[in-house]
């Protein structure tokens, strides 16, 4: 087993994802991996620093989760969910807010 990646292993492998879907966008985690020769769960620490740089964003639906080169200029990442409309992807909790009396 593999020991701890270094910061420019992992910038490597965040490069080499947004090269391949700035050529490609609109595919799932499971084909990048693939064409990059990595396994999947190594691609989540990359991925996770390209959303919060601003320079992917991605449409999800449940597990369907499409990535995209972020808009130019904008800054920050959207995600969208398809049939839902666009808007940012919120945290839901558990149980429903009760309204006041």
């Amino acid at each position: 087993m593999r020991g701890k990646r270094t910061a420019d292993e992992i910038s490597q492998m965040a490069d080499s994802f947004l090269v391949h879907v700035t050529a490609n966008p609109g595919q799932r985690m499971e084909h990048i991996a693939k064409e990059l020769g990595l396994a999947t769960p190594e691609l989540t620490l990359p991925v996770r620093k390209l959303l919060a740089d601003g320079k992917l964003r991605v449409e999800a639906q449940k597990r369907a989760t499409q990535y995209y080169p972020a808009d130019g200029g904008s800054g920050s990442a959207k995600t969208t969910r398809a049939g839902k409309g666009t808007g940012a992807k919120v945290k839901r909790g558990r149980g429903r807010l009760k309204k006041k009396a």
